[in-house]
């Protein structure tokens, strides 16, 4: 049967333990969330592809084959790489809307790649099945972020949670059903590559404290399996505090995320810490009353952030 659209969506992601420690061979841990990037895409009578991304550049449409913004490079990409697949001839318009805010640390470049690469195999016929679509998402992160790690795209294409080190990820069982996170975006700007870079000048300059910093994040991570699988809310707040001041002593954070740290301390968040990067970027805080969470929100976004819940998804990417 020939299908004239299709609608697929797939979602972030939140690092709960590990980041930097894990470019030095520890493991990190991270899962899919409900802040998801959905791609629409209709058989259109015109002569060429179009595609347009109405939450970055509203009112625009784009050509493919044409000049495009640079954000749209990999998606461009996805297209071709598919397009090559098959034989089908039909033009395709794509729209693509997400819930997640874009460079915050949340993976939305890899949510919306995955749902790119789901939805034109569909709408195209073309046999595939998961590792296909993460394949070309990964290629595609390749085109924004250079030697990305494959996480982003890996848990927006099979959700869940994984563990990854050293290159290797494996899923890991979470049981958190009565739980929520608050994502606070501290809307400050920040540059992974150069954080990175800079952490390892530190590295270099004394190598003795940063791996003994690392080692302590990287005991965090193996106590926090346990604990996550067991859905132990005290305890897993408990190792987000100390994740969090022990990424504070790499030099990763700021006074943004010190203040958004406070005020989820004191609404009695089970804990809370920067997620990704830091330098900027988002914070989560771990909370089980939904009511609470509410007025912390609002009690966030009157300080100047923007804040909104979610919860730990176990489905990657869905047809919609």
């Amino acid at each position: 049967m020939d299908i004239e659209k299709v609608t697929f969506s797939a979602p972030g992601k939140v690092i709960l333990f590990g980041e930097h420690s894990v470019v030095y061979g520890y493991p990190a841990i991270a899962s899919a969330i409900g802040l998801r990037a959905k791609c629409s895409i209709n058989s259109t009578s015109l002569e060429k592809n179009s595609i347009s991304i109405p939450n970055i550049i509203p009112a625009r449409k784009f050509i493919l084959g044409n000049e495009i913004p640079g954000v749209l490079k990999s998606l461009e990409f996805i297209v071709h790489h598919i397009l090559k697949k098959t034989k089908n001839q039909k033009k395709l318009e794509m729209e693509i809307l997400s819930d997640l805010p874009v460079s915050a640390g949340l993976g939305s470049s890899a949510a919306v790649s995955v749902s790119v690469a789901a939805s034109l195999f569909s709408i195209l016929g073309i046999e595939h099945n998961l590792e296909n679509v993460n394949e070309v998402a990964f290629d595609a992160e390749k085109i924004i972020h250079g030697t990305p790690s494959g996480i982003d795209n890996t848990i927006s294409t099979f959700g869940g949670s994984i563990i990854f080190e050293e290159s290797n990820i494996k899923q890991i069982p979470i049981n958190l059903p009565l739980s929520h996170f608050i994502i606070v975006n501290s809307l400050v700007p920040r540059n992974t590559k150069d954080l990175v870079y800079s952490l390892r000048d530190r590295y270099n300059k004394d190598t003795k404290k940063y791996s003994q910093l690392f080692e302590k994040i990287g005991e965090i991570v193996e106590e926090s399996q346990k604990n996550l699988k067991l859905g132990d809310l005290e305890r897993i707040g408990d190792l987000m505090n100390r994740n969090h001041i022990l990424l504070d002593e790499l030099g990763v954070g700021n006074k943004h995320i010190k203040k958004i740290v406070s005020i989820l301390n004191n609404q009695k968040a089970f804990g809370c810490k920067l997620t990704g990067a830091g330098g900027g970027g988002c914070v989560i805080g771990l909370f089980e009353d939904r009511e609470n969470i509410n007025n912390v929100i609002e009690l966030l976004h009157q300080e100047g952030y923007n804040a909104f819940i979610t919860d730990i998804s176990t489905q990657g990417v869905r047809h919609e």
